[in-house]
Parts: C-alpha cells; sequence; structure tokens
C-alpha cells in the first residue's frame, strides 16, 4: 500500500463519500484498510488513505486543485506527513510516535511490503479511547545531530505540539520515540521544563510515560565517539565519512550530552521509561557491513523502575512490525498498556488495618454515611498506577484532609493537604477533568487534579 494524508476535508463528508471521490477519480484505494477519519479544532475533517500502488498514489498527488474539489471544498493530498497527522480519535490519553534520523512519519512505522502500519491497524483496537498521533520532522543529513539543529527540531515539536493539545493541554502524553527521535524528546522536555515563562509547563506535567526504541543514551562499548556518531547516521541511509563527524566541533555533539539533565527530570516529574533495544547487527554503508548501532548498554537510559525489553529487531526496524501476532509488537504493546493503567484510578475500598500506622499528626476516620464517624469500615482509596492512595484526618485540624500515597511496601512515597472537609466518606472521579473528589461530612470535599497527586523525587521525601 502507498498512503497519503488528505486534509481541509469539509466537516459534513462522509468516509463513504471520501473513498467514492478516489475512484470517481480511477484511484483505486487498498482493500480491508483502516480509513480515519478525524474531525479537527477548526470543524473540518482529515485522513489518511491507502492506494493499491505506488503509481496511484503519484496519480492522486498530481491531481490539480480544480479536480480535488469534494463537497465545494478543495481538499489537500500529500504524502509527507510533515507535522502532526492523528490516526485515531480518543479522549483519555494521547500517545504520540516519534520518527528517528531520515525517517518519515507514516512509513517509519510501517512493514517493510507495506501492508501494516501497527499505530493505524493494531493501536486503536487493542487501546480504545487513546488519541494516536505521529509527527513527522525533516532531519536526514549527519549534521542534524548536533546541538543547534537538535534544539530547532525540539523547539518546533513543543511549539506544535501545544497547539495540537490547546483543547485539552491536560491531557495525559505517552511518547514513543525511535532512535534520534528520542534525542528530540530529551531535549523538548529540558527545554519545557527550565522555560521560565512556563510556556510548556501544560505538556512537561501532562508526559506520564516514554517508550524509547533504540535511542542512544550512552556512548558505544568500546567505540570511539566520531566512529559510533558515523555508524549511527549510516544506519539510516545517510553516508558520512568519520574524518567529516571528527571535523565538528565536539561540543557541538548533542548525543549524550542530556542524559544527566534528563534523568533527574524523569526523577523529578516520575515520568515512567521504557527502552526497547536491538538484539540484530545493522547493515551499513557501500559494503553491507554489520555492526550493532545501539547496543543494550548504550541504549539504556538508567533510571529508577525503567522497563527494558530486548526486541528481535536491526535498529532500524525496532518501529516495524510484520503483523499483529509479531512478538515484537506484543511486547511493546503491553509496555503501552501499563503505562495507560497507570494514567486511569481504579477507585476500591481497604481496611485500615492493611496499613502501618499514620504519621502522629494524622488518624484514620472514615464516614459510615455523610455525617456519622466510623473508624471501624473499609477505607475509600484510590489506586494510580503502583500507589495507593488515603485520604486521611488531621488530629488538630478540622479543616483540612491529608492525601498519602502508599507504594507496595506499605511505604509512604507522597503527601499533600487541602483545606475543605475534614473526614473523607467517598471518593469521586471526574475523568473528563481529570480531578479526583474527596467527599466527606455534608458533601464537603477535597478537589485535586490529578496532575497534582503525582509522585515524584520530591514527594519521596515525605516517606
Amino acid at each position: 500500500m502507498s498512503s497519503a494524508r488528505v486534509s481541509n476535508i469539509d466537516g459534513s463528508t462522509t468516509k463513504d463519500e471520501l473513498t467514492s471521490f478516489f475512484e470517481s477519480k480511477g484511484l483505486s484505494l487498498a482493500s480491508r484498510q483502516h480509513m480515519p477519519f478525524i474531525c479537527t479544532a477548526e470543524g473540518q475533517k482529515t485522513s489518511v488513505v491507502s492506494f493499491v500502488d505506488e503509481s496511484t498514489l503519484k496519480k492522486a498527488l498530481s491531481l490539480p486543485s480544480a479536480e480535488r474539489v469534494l463537497n465545494d471544498r478543495v481538499i489537500d493530498i500529500d504524502d509527507g506527513f510533515d507535522g502532526y497527522t492523528v490516526l485515531s480519535e480518543g479522549t483519555r490519553v494521547d500517545i504520540l510516535a516519534l520518527h528517528g534520523l531520515n525517517g518519515h512519519a507514516f512509513r517509519s512505522w510501517e512493514s517493510h511490503d507495506a501492508s501494516f502500519m501497527w499505530l493505524r491497524d493494531c493501536l486503536p483496537e487493542q487501546m480504545p479511547g487513546v488519541r494516536i498521533l505521529t509527527y513527522g520532522y525533516n532531519a536526514n543529513v549527519y549534521s542534524d545531530v548536533s546541538t543547534g539543529r537538535m534544539r530547532t527540531f525540539s523547539e518546533t515539536f513543543l511549539e506544535r505540539l501545544r497547539y495540537m493539545r490547546e483543547s485539552d493541554p491536560d491531557r495525559p502524553l505517552i511518547i514513543i520515540a525511535h532512535s534520534m527521535g528520542g534525542l528530540i524528546v530529551k531535549q523538548a522536555l529540558l527545554i519545557a521544563h527550565t522555560r521560565a515563562d512556563g510556556r510548556f509547563d501544560s505538556i512537561i506535567n501532562s508526559v506520564t510515560g516514554i517508550v524509547f526504541l533504540g535511542t542512544p543514551h550512552q556512548g558505544g562499548n568500546g567505540v570511539d565517539a566520531a566512529k559510533f556518531v558515523a555508524n549511527f547516521v549510516r544506519a539510516f541511509n545517510i553516508d558520512v565519512r568519520v574524518d567529516l563527524i571528527k571535523s565538528l566541533d565536539p561540543k557541538s555533539m548533542v548525543l549524550f550530552d542530556l542524559t544527566d539533565d534528563f534523568r533527574q527530570l524523569v526523577s523529578s516529574k516520575g515520568i515512567e521509561i521504557a527502552t526497547l533495544y536491538e538484539t540484530k547487527k545493522t547493515k551499513i554503508g557501500v559494503f553491507s557491513s554489520k555492526v550493532w548501532i545501539v547496543e543494550e548498554r548504550s541504549a539504556i537510559l538508567g533510571v529508577v523502575r525503567e522497563r527494558k525489553a530486548a526486541i528481535d529487531a536491526t535498529h532500524t526496524n525496532l518501529c516495524k512490525f510484520r503483523s499483529s501476532t509479531d512478538s515484537s509488537l506484543i511486547s511493546t504493546l503491553q509496555v503501552l498498556k501499563e503505562f495507560c493503567k497507570d494514567v486511569v484510578p481504579i477507585i476500591s475500598a481497604r481496611h485500615q488495618t492493611t496499613q502501618p500506622p499514620p504519621p502522629e499528626d494524622l488518624k484514620y476516620v472514615a464516614l459510615s454515611n455523610p455525617d456519622e464517624l466510623d473508624s471501624s469500615r473499609e477505607y475509600p482509596v484510590f489506586i494510580l498506577g503502583q500507589y495507593t492512595y488515603w485520604a486521611l484526618s488531621y488530629v488538630d485540624n478540622r479543616y483540612a484532609m491529608a492525601i498519602l500515597a502508599y507504594d507496595s511496601n506499605g511505604r509512604i512515597v507522597g503527601r499533600w493537604s487541602k483545606q475543605g472537609a475534614r473526614y473523607v466518606h467517598r471518593i469521586e472521579f471526574d475523568e473528563s477533568n481529570r480531578q479526583v473528589s474527596f467527599v466527606g461530612q455534608g458533601n464537603l470535599s477535597v478537589v485535586f487534579h490529578l496532575s497534582e497527586l503525582k509522585v515524584t523525587s520530591s514527594t519521596r521525601l515525605y516517606g
């Protein structure tokens, strides 16, 4: 299949009308394809369509504007996929995929025979309610791994993402990044974190997990830095001599400069990390020499609770899967599902005897009904990822409530406080606004946005 993005579609247009439009032009579409049909904030629609072959795609791209009129609107057809493309609509979580050097926002994630694009053809079914996006950028020369170019890519990525999420800036965000795409993500989040005016605060505070596919976080084991960079670039069919890499100012190379700062950021923000790495050598150069591009040692970020997995693929194929039954895809989906589970709380009940004694200034007191104290009943709690949250009352404060987060070993890893109610009767979660309400006597309540209750390195100081 050969795919194109169709945009500027009139909001009243149906998927059948779009299909009929191409057929009326003699442009046959591939059968059994998943065709997303997405409403934009401007009231238009966009889609991704796959044609039967490359020649049909070229004919579609060459249509003059007079022949691209559908429902009184000139539609746009492109195969560059620059910027953001939505592949599936949803409101619970955003999953964003970022390709690597010399990559493509659609084709990089497609099987070699172009019959299966897992972000479009599998992920929406496996993870309903999730919005899936790809991001395309043009990085195809060896100098694009230098600090100046990387910063430009990262700032553009942030600005476009901020605009893309304007209608729901606090929606949880999971990022999938292949190879150099991971370097852009690291640079972008560090920029967002240090920006004095807070322009990108909603982005950095919404990122809950990142899946790195063969991103080099550390230098190659025993490999000269210039040679490592040359191999890294050659893996994506960009030929470059080692001596040219050496001629660059060493301070301009950004490959590993960000790792220490990024580790601290991940810890401070409580961002979950998964690193998937190659187990096959990659052919590079005119003689097709086989080399390791990003080995396990280089691919591991080295942070607490990092998920690590080996993928049966070369470096360039880490983001490509043959079908929905591909074992490597199943491993990748498992990580994404775990990350998604960590952003939607489960409301439950526990007895206080399952927990250690509370801190001296707090006590376990729940309400059997909105007006009656009952310290013996089961406590309402909510579970988010690996943490369980309890609402405790102060010994000497009649107007506030403390929220404690416990890990699986019963240790306190976070503590927050707010005025509004003293005792807890029930817990409610407003998914649309991502707010947790601890409802007490007379329906008084203490309300937190879910992002406020994120366990980070600073909240662990309470443990």
